[in-house]
């Protein structure tokens, strides 16, 4: 099986499988009235309203993810993006909105470059080589033989709370998750891709790097649709919304925290 295959597969069968599943269970409690000659007409309806909102939902997992992917681009990197793709790198703003604007197919072709020009999180080799971790000793330091992680920190502190978790600090995941993006993003508030990296590490610190492939993690529990809402963004006496933050950027935020930093925000099952 090659790269393709094991993308489609990741990627396109869950959510068809999901978009069936939504499908099923909406016929099963009567969403289809018209069980006469409109029958057939209902049931295309439905069909393709679930595929276009799960096409929807995939394509803004796809939009945070390569954001992220740029935003940590050093900036030689992130110069020859804008560059290769006639934006402005003084303008933030521009460059964000030309992402959003991305249809699928472009936006994986673009973090299929990336990724393949810049395997080690937007730093060349020899950046990254040059980064390896250094153990010190007295007045001096000697470099070992180790692969380059940008993720150790993250490590870290998900075994932080980890510890916490098994203790008595936080009772659930969920309780971690809302309380790292506060304390680590506070203003600036989190993408979607940066909720899913710890949550990824959160489960198993010492897990393979998080990568493409793992993108989907945890998805779930992000999901907010007109079937369904994940238990990080809806229920509970505190979950996460979304809100503007001071770069005009829209981020997701704890609400217990969100209207401290910005009067901007809205629930994610769109609730008034």
């Amino acid at each position: 099986m090659n790269r393709n295959d094991i993308e489609f597969y990741n990627n396109n069968v869950p959510a068809i499988r999901r978009a069936l599943e939504r499908i099923a269970d909406a016929l099963e409690k009567g969403n289809n009235k018209h069980l006469g000659t409109g029958c057939s007409l209902d049931s295309d309806n439905l069909v393709n309203e679930t595929f276009k909102a799960e096409e929807n939902e995939e394509l803004d997992t796809q939009h945070d993810y390569l954001h992220g992917l740029v935003q940590d681009l050093d900036n030689n990197a992130y110069q020859e993006f804008c560059n290769a793709h006639c934006l402005r790198a003084n303008d933030a703003v521009e460059v964000s909105n030309y992402i959003t604007d991305l249809d699928y197919d472009e936006v994986l072709g673009i973090i299929k470059e990336l990724e393949e020009e810049y395997p080690f999180g937007g730093k060349s080799n020899d950046q990254a080589n040059e980064d390896a971790i250094e153990l010190k000793h007295g007045h001096f330091s000697e470099k070992i033989g180790v692969p380059y992680d940008d993720d150790y920190d993250l490590r870290v502190t998900a075994k932080m709370y980890n510890a916490e978790l098994k203790g008595d600090g936080f009772r659930t995941k969920k309780e971690c998750i809302l309380d790292y993006v506060t304390n680590e993003f506070g203003s600036h508030g989190a993408r979607y891709t940066d909720i899913i990296k710890f949550a990824y590490y959160l489960n198993n610190p010492n897990a393979p790097k998080f990568g493409y492939n793992n993108r989907g993690y945890y998805s779930c529990a992000m999901t907010h649709n007109r079937w369904k809402f994940g238990h990080l963004v809806y229920g509970g006496k505190d979950h996460f919304v979304k809100g503007i933050n001071k770069e005009g950027n829209e981020r997701y935020f704890a609400l217990s925290f969100v209207e401290s930093v910005t009067d901007y925000w809205k629930y994610c099952d769109n609730r008034k």
